[in-house]
């Protein structure tokens, strides 16, 4: 009987450090993966930066699977399932498969469908890892604005999502067998015990939680440990009535840059004026490289330069940005990309 291949999932909130944290496991396991990397939005660039770490590079593209909708749950038999067996037949050396969850997905639907008859009996759930933002948690939520995303649910009379978005964060870190304390580089000894603590008794927790500088553990817990797992399985007979945060999204090419002090200046007045939730992309600044990344969470602006897969979009001349929106509500983004044209006195813009 040929061997069930196991399957790591990976959740958390947004700006929680997933992607950091896979390209770190990739990079230092010696383990050939399969991944799907779920996300919001039409350009995959969380898959970007993935595609050159070690286990999964251009050479070998199949490894890896972008599913753009937002919510695999939602989508199973039409995205999840062949997901799962288009690794596995063009794959048949993978040894284990990766899942990144989009940072507003409820995991345990998507941790159900894995025992969906088409795949049971090829794949198994082995381990279920939860990504906390550390300095979010100093203040005592998810994300370091969660203030201002509660009163753009108000603005938008969303009331629903104000439950959901407790809850969304509750059900990621109940399901966990392992809990992962990101941007822990930025706390001291108390600090990080502080959290811990707090994420013990908030949530009821008795898994392993861990200190993660950069996306850095030791890849030891993931694969040679004795941690208790299938932690989920307490929550698997509850009912489930699947009430995720809805969002939308959109992107922007412009055939325009700003250097990296420039863009991240103006960028702080942009979002001073408008709430977003997630922005990333990259600009393509002439005499430069690299491109610079960027990663947007609310009002938190994280840019570094880094290499880009050949085959993702590039602009005409020498210069560019491209930028994936995600926000609550289709205006919000109407009146951001306005903005970005005002600012940069863009008039051409890309598809």
């Amino acid at each position: 009987m040929k061997k069930r291949i196991p399957v790591i999932v990976i959740s958390g909130f947004l700006g929680s450090g997933k992607t950091t944290f896979l390209r770190y496991l990739l990079k230092e396991s010696n383990k050939k993966f399969g991944l799907i990397i779920n996300e919001f939005g039409d350009v995959g660039i969380d898959g970007d930066l993935v595609k050159s770490c070690k286990g999964c590079d251009d050479s070998d593209e199949d490894c890896i699977i972008e599913l753009n909708n937002g919510c695999l749950c939602c989508t199973v038999q039409d995205d999840f399932i062949p997901s799962i067996k288009s690794l596995l037949t063009f794959n048949p050396d993978i040894e284990a498969i990766i899942i990144e969850t989009s940072g507003l997905a409820l995991p345990l639907p998507l941790l159900q469908a894995l025992n969906w008859p088409e795949i049971r009996t090829s794949i198994y759930l082995d381990l279920v890892i939860g990504i906390v933002n550390g300095e979010s948690m100093l203040k005592g939520s998810p994300i370091n604005n969660l203030n201002e995303i509660t009163n753009q649910y108000d603005e938008l009379k969303k009331i629903e999502h104000n439950s959901s978005i407790d809850e969304l964060f509750e059900e990621q870190l109940e399901v966990s067998d392992l809990v992962l304390i990101s941007r822990a580089d930025v706390l001291d000894e108390n600090e990080f015990k502080s959290i811990k603590n707090k994420i013990k008794e908030d949530f009821n927790l008795t898994v392993p939680i861990l200190k993660s500088l950069n996306g850095k553990i030791d890849i030891k817990y993931i694969f040679d440990s004795d941690i208790k797992k299938y932690n989920y399985k307490k929550f698997i007979s509850e009912v489930h009535d699947h009430n995720h945060v809805e969002l939308v999204s959109d992107s922007i090419k412009l055939n325009y840059f700003l250097n990296k002090k420039e863009f991240e200046k103006e960028m702080v007045k942009v979002l001073s004026e408008i709430n977003i939730l997630r922005i990333k992309g990259r600009i393509w600044i002439p005499n430069k490289l690299l491109p610079l990344q960027i990663q947007i969470v609310g009002k938190k602006i994280n840019t570094w330069y880094e290499e880009a897969p050949l085959n993702c979009w590039r602009p005409i001349d020498s210069g560019g940005l491209e930028l994936v929106i995600i926000s609550f509500d289709n205006e919000s983004i109407k009146k951001f990309i306005k903005k970005i044209k005002e600012k940069f006195k863009v008039l051409n813009v890309q598809k």
